[in-house]
């Protein structure tokens, strides 16, 4: 289903169709009218979108225990659904994901992103794989990967940060932290000067390993 510019496309699961109970047999009189029932409108199955590849185009998109491929529009918002690709200005995600999500605000709640590359990303009891913006926000999450100019970390794990500015709580830690700035109780397994010596250690055992093989 693709739905022209200006538009507004709501994507959303069904279950049943609507029918009309039976009515009990009566003796037979005049015949009645005839009349017809209305055709019950399906507009988008969950497994089409997430089978055919769908792309949606609109203004505003809403989706609710559906899947779609891929979507473009200014406002998205996601619930217990997942987009395969998604472009927007604003997307809000609650019980739901997004493979690869770029806006301006990207907000996840109980739900995660593969990557995410918007000015101001937050998430919230959700997971991140890789995280690109200006200001990333995590509290009580998960993250693999953090690249960005502000980060703030509350009850979070992450594997690599790397920002201008990192602010962390004392039940907040992270493998890897490479920033100019740093504050708050920082837990890290290695800062920038462990991370430039494991660099090293690692070019000199490749180079050893070489050679080696070499001979």
């Amino acid at each position: 289903m693709t739905d022209q510019p200006g538009s507004e496309s709501t994507v959303e699961s069904t279950s049943k169709r609507a029918t009309r109970p039976r009515k009990k047999a009566t003796a037979p009189a005049a015949a009645p009218a005839r009349t017809e029932l209305p055709p019950v409108v399906n507009p988008v199955q969950p497994d089409e979108a997430q089978e055919g590849g769908q792309r949606i185009e609109a203004t505003t998109v809403r989706m609710t225990r559906s899947g779609v491929a891929e979507v473009e529009a200014e406002t998205i918002t996601i619930r217990q659904g997942g987009i395969g690709a998604a472009s927007a200005e604003d997307i809000s995600i609650e019980y739901g994901g997004i493979g690869q999500a770029q806006a301006d605000d990207i907000a996840v709640r109980m739900g995660g992103i593969g990557i995410a590359r918007g000015e101001r990303v937050s998430v919230e009891l959700g997971a991140i794989g890789l995280a690109v913006g200006g200001d990333v926000s995590i509290v009580q999450g998960a993250a693999r990967a953090v690249v960005a100019r502000d980060v703030q970390m509350k009850q979070t794990l992450a594997s690599t940060v790397m920002a201008g500015s990192v602010t962390m709580d004392r039940q907040s830690g992270a493998f890897i932290v490479i920033a100019r700035r740093v504050d708050g109780t920082v837990r890290a397994v290695l800062d920038w000067r462990g991370a430039l010596a494991l660099g090293a250690a690692m070019g000199v055992a490749i180079a050893l390993l070489g050679r080696r093989k070499k001979t």
